[in-house]
């Protein structure tokens, strides 16, 4: 972590950056708010406290502290202002501006570092909550066992790719995914295995997509892909590999080498630049989805497309 000094005053930014090296912090200093701000574009990744002199040519502090709030940051940069300002109405500005304390000069070395402390701690704990929510969220998208996305956060992604290939005008491949006689491997097994067929049935299937491609658990033994940017021909040629991917070589489960196999149905479109995407979607699963119908009902264990008209 880096503290950013931005004082005019040669004595007071002495003894600011002293004061703080000397208790090992990495301080880097300003002589007005332009270098300030120069320093803070170049450097925002580090700095996570600035103390700012309020009267400063070029920049003035309150002018500083606001350009800095409104910078898109990746975390929160706690503002000091040192100031000479003692008027109520001034402090309350200053607090307004963005910043989070301050301290009047001259200013006490003890209660300098306090105050940078309290900066400190305020950012750990914004930091922790940030990574929290983080945790929150994954979870909130994603389907515990298989560690994919789950059925409402796949169709969230599925309709933002649809947007995103009728804006540029790029086309989008909807797979169904469904594992053959899976109830039978739970009865017969258990659904301990069960599950373990689940997560290789997804690991396999991972292996042949690439990392933007999209793939979900639609619900049960049930899956949904999104094949970014494919005809076709492509896209046929990339489920058939997940189909062969998953049932050329033997599961193992307790202690035992079983087959596996599943059914894929697929649609393809290329969608046209005004679209309602959730009405494409639901179309475009239906479709899928009548084609899985038909892979199961012939045979299973195969791939079918079926064309989808707009």
């Amino acid at each position: 972590m880096k503290i950013l000094i931005v004082e005019d005053e040669a004595i007071s930014r002495i003894v600011l950056a002293r004061t703080l090296q000397k208790h090992k912090y990495e301080v880097l200093r300003a002589t007005d708010g332009q270098k300030g701000w120069e320093i803070f574009k170049k450097e925002k990744d580090d700095i996570y406290i600035v103390i700012l002199d309020w009267i400063m040519p070029k920049i003035n502090g309150l002018q500083l502290c606001r350009m800095i709030k409104n910078e898109t940051l990746s975390h929160y940069v706690y503002i000091i202002f040192l100031t000479s300002k003692r008027d109520i109405k001034d402090i309350v500005k200053g607090l307004e501006a963005g910043a989070d304390d301050y301290l009047t000069k001259p200013f006490d070395r003890k209660e300098l570092l306090a105050r940078v402390n309290v900066g400190l701690r305020i950012i750990k704990l914004e930091g922790a909550l940030k990574e929290a929510n983080e945790k929150l969220h994954i979870l909130a998208i994603t389907d515990s066992l298989t560690e994919i996305l789950n059925r409402r956060a796949v169709i969230d992604s599925l309709i933002k790719e649809i947007s995103r290939s009728g804006r540029e005008r790029k086309p989008l491949c909807i797979v169904m995914l469904d594992i053959d006689h899976f109830k039978a491997i739970n009865d017969t097994y258990g659904h301990v295995a069960g599950d373990k067929v689940l997560k290789e049935v997804v690991s396999r299937a991972k292996t042949c997509l690439r990392p933007y491609d999209i793939i979900g658990r639609f619900g049960g033994e049930e899956f949904v892909l999104g094949i970014v940017n494919t005809d076709q021909e492509k896209s046929i040629e990339i489920t058939e590999r997940i189909r062969k991917n998953i049932c050329e070589k033997p599961f193992k489960v307790e202690k035992k080498e079983l087959r596996v196999s599943v059914s894929i149905g697929l649609t393809n479109i290329t969608p046209p630049e005004i679209i309602d995407p959730n009405s494409v979607l639901d179309e475009m699963i239906k479709i899928a989805d009548n084609a899985l119908y038909e892979a199961k009902e012939t045979g299973r264990n195969k791939v079918v497309y079926k064309e989808l008209l707009i």
